[in-house]
C-alpha cells in the first residue's frame, strides 16, 4: 500500500495563528496509527493536512514517496470516514457505496462488484437497497467504511469516526475496525480523542497536545514509558497520580517527602534521584499499583501512606477509590469486593518498582 510522511509540517492560520509546528511522523506502510490528544492539539488538522483538505504553510507531505502538497485531495489515493458519516440522505445505500466510483467514471460491472465485495466484507450486503434514514448508527457507521472500501485507497483516514455512538456500539465497531485493518492490509490513520480506543486499536500511538507530537510509541510502551508527565496523566483510566515532592538522602536511602506521606527509596534502584537531593520533582503512581494494607499480606509500616477515603466508583470487578494524602489527591484502583465510606482512615503502600519520576520544570521523565 503506502507510507506516509509528515516533514517538518507547518500549519499556519490567518492572522499568525499557529496550528502546528515542524511535525515530523512517519507512518509505516500497512501500519494501524492512531492520533490521540485533548481537544484543540491539531490532531483533526494533521489529518486534513493528508487528505488534502487543509493546505500545509511549510513542509512536506509524503505518500508513498511522493510529495503530495499540492496535489488535490481527490488524486490522492486516500479515503476518509467523517464523524457524521456524511451519507447522501436521497440514496440509497448501494448509491452511496457507488457514488465516488461513478463520479471517476469506472465501469458499471466493476462497480456492482466493488459494492457487493464492501457489502460482503461489512456485513452488509442485505442493506442495499434501504436509505440512511432506515439505518441505526452502527448500520450507518458500517455505509461510510464501505464507501471507503469500494475506493480501494493507499490510505484510510478516520476522523473520529464513532462518537456519536453508544459506549456498546463504539466497542463492537472497534473490533470490527481493527478486523477490517487486519483483512484488508492498508495503512490507516485514526483521530481519536478517546484514549481507550487509542490504547485498543493502535499499533503505534501519536500523543499530541497544543500543536506538538509529544510521544510515539506502541499502546505498551507509552503505558509503562511516558517521555512526559503529559503522556503519563493523559494515557491511562483513571490516570496517573501525581505528587509533588523533594528528595532527600539519609542512611544509605532516598527519603521522598511531601505534603501528607514520607516514602523510603534504596539507592541501588534509585541511584539516578541522586542529581536530585534537595530539589523537588514530580512522583508519578498509577492506580493500580496502589496497595490498601487492611487488604494485604504486607506487614511493613515504614513506606506506609496514610489517606482519607473520600468517595469510590464501584465498577463490578473494580472499585475506583478516591482519596486524599495530605492536600494532594490520589485515586487507587483495588477490587470491586473493597469498599470504603467516606471518611473511613486508610494505609496505602505505593509499590516501588512501579513508581515514576518527572522532572518539576520540564515535566520529562527521570530515569
Amino acid at each position: 500500500m503506502a507510507e506516509v510522511r509528515l516533514d517538518n509540517v507547518t500549519k499556519v492560520y490567518k492572522g499568525d495563528v499557529v496550528g502546528c509546528r515542524d511535525i515530523n511522523l512517519h507512518i509505516r506502510d500497512k501500519e494501524f496509527c492512531v492520533l490521540v490528544g485533548p481537544s484543540g492539539c491539531v490532531k483533526s488538522t494533521t489529518l486534513r493536512m493528508i487528505a488534502g483538505l487543509e493546505e500545509i504553510t511549510a513542509g512536506k507531505l509524503l505518500i508513498d514517496g511522493k510529495v503530495v502538497n499540492d496535489i488535490p485531495p481527490k488524486d490522492r489515493n486516500i479515503a476518509m470516514v467523517f464523524q457524521n458519516y456524511a451519507l447522501y440522505p436521497h440514496m440509497k445505500v448501494s448509491d452511496n457505496l457507488a457514488f465516488g466510483l461513478k463520479l471517476r467514471k469506472f465501469p458499471k460491472d466493476e462497480i456492482k462488484v466493488r459494492v457487493c465485495e464492501a457489502g460482503q466484507i461489512l456485513g452488509i450486503g442485505d442493506l442495499l437497497d434501504r436509505k440512511p434514514k432506515q439505518l441505526s448508527g452502527g448500520q450507518r457507521q458500517r455505509v461510510a467504511l464501505g464507501r471507503a472500501i469500494v475506493r480501494k485507497p493507499q490510505v484510510f483516514l478516520f476522523d473520529e469516526p464513532l462518537s456519536n455512538l453508544d459506549a456498546k456500539l463504539r466497542v463492537q465497531m472497534r473490533l470490527e475496525i481493527k478486523k477490517l485493518h487486519s483483512k484488508l492490509q492498508t495503512t490507516m490513520i485514526y483521530v481519536t480523542h478517546d484514549q481507550t480506543e487509542a490504547m485498543t486499536m493502535g499499533d503505534r500511538i501519536v500523543v499530541m497536545k497544543d500543536g506538538f507530537i509529544h510521544q510515539v510509541d506502541d499502546p505498551i510502551k507509552l503505558y509503562s514509558e511516558p517521555k512526559n508527565s503529559f503522556v503519563a496523566g493523559f494515557i491511562g483510566s483513571p490516570s496517573m497520580n501525581f505528587l509533588d515532592s523533594t528528595v532527600d538522602s539519609k542512611n544509605g536511602v532516598f527519603a521522598l517527602q511531601g505534603d501528607g506521606f514520607n516514602i523510603s527509596l534504596k539507592k541501588p534502584a534509585f541511584g539516578f534521584l541522586s542529581d536530585y537531593i534537595g530539589k523537588k520533582l514530580k512522583m508519578g503512581i498509577r492506580p493500580e499499583d496502589i496497595i490498601d494494607r487492611l487488604y494485604s499480606k504486607i506487614s511493613e509500616t515504614e513506606n506506609t501512606v496514610k489517606a482519607t477515603a473520600v468517595t469510590e466508583e464501584p465498577m463490578g470487578s473494580e472499585n475506583f477509590i478516591h482519596t486524599t494524602v495530605g492536600e494532594n489527591k490520589l485515586v487507587m484502583k483495588t477490587k470491586g469486593s473493597n469498599r470504603v465510606s467516606m471518611g473511613d482512615q486508610m494505609e496505602l503502600i505505593f509499590k516501588p518498582d512501579k513508581l515514576q519520576f518527572f522532572n518539576e520544570k520540564t515535566g520529562e521523565r527521570i530515569t
